[in-house]
């Protein structure tokens, strides 16, 4: 509990500090992030780094944060390329490798390698995207307090009156009574956070927080889903006490990412 509570408090401050001054220090945040969500990832498939295709898929990871990266510096980037092109290119590149190295790289891992570049590519991008609006601080703020508000709600209602588990198969101490208290408490939030800081409205705060509490838990299910079926408890242990950096941030990508998706903050 102690390495838990230090790994909390210094992270907690570098991630906050970061997300205060915003900017290109948070896009290069993210996007090391991301290289780590990523990598995270590829080590729970056991593929090797050696992998060409492995290295390329990787740096296909940050193709979204070009066009941030020209938002955010007014600096347009010349890569021959559009992102999209590149990405393409990437996914061909790792179905021939399946050609020359006689299906020990497989189309499986072709096509796990992609799903991983977007889901943390996309998913930490859409977070920079959000940050990076006019009201990019107060909004990324409010989503973060929703979704660890759920998080707090599931796990406290859970454990006083959880009865009906909720997936069994994937997280086994997730219930249904839980998960509702989670949305409830996220919805007490947005209201009393609308009341002190009127930011979108009391009919979207509601509906936002709604959508996160639901979504931030799927997010969550997600991961578990994943390291699940590759037999591992924690995403990674860079973060002493809590894991990886998916275990911490595996609401968040997939919330930013459906926010962005349902034009809220598009």
């Amino acid at each position: 509990m102690k390495t838990r509570i230090i790994t909390g408090i210094w992270a907690g401050a570098i991630f906050l500090g970061l997300l205060y001054l915003g900017g290109l220090p948070f896009l290069a945040f993210m996007a090391i992030l991301t290289l780590i969500g990523y990598t995270e990832l590829v080590k729970m498939r056991q593929l090797s780094f050696k992998s060409i295709p492995v290295l390329l898929f990787g740096a296909g990871t940050l193709l979204p944060f070009i066009s941030l990266y020209e938002q955010a510096s007014d600096q347009l980037l010349s890569l021959g390329l559009t992102p999209i092109a590149w990405g393409m290119l990437i996914v061909l590149i790792g179905l021939f490798w399946t050609v020359f190295s006689k299906n020990v790289f497989t189309f499986d891992d072709v096509a796990f390698l992609l799903l991983t570049a977007v889901y943390v590519g996309v998913g930490f991008a859409s977070f920079t995207y959000i940050r990076l609006l006019e009201n990019g601080l107060i909004f990324s703020l409010l989503i973060i307090l929703l979704i660890w508000f759920t998080d707090s709600g599931a796990y406290f209602v859970g454990k006083s009156l959880g009865k009906t588990k909720l997936w069994p198969a994937i997280s086994p101490n997730k219930t249904v009574e839980g998960a509702l208290g989670g949305v409830v408490l996220a919805i007490l939030l947005g209201v009393v956070f609308e009341l002190i800081h009127p930011t979108v409205g009391m009919g979207t705060v509601v509906l936002l927080a709604l959508i996160v509490a639901v979504v931030g838990q799927l997010g969550d299910l997600v991961q578990s889903a994943y390291k699940r079926h590759y037999g591992v408890k924690d995403s990674g242990a860079l973060l002493p006490g809590h894991g990886g950096i998916l275990d911490r941030f595996d609401s968040m990508i997939i919330v930013f990412t459906v926010l962005i998706v349902l034009g809220i903050f598009g």
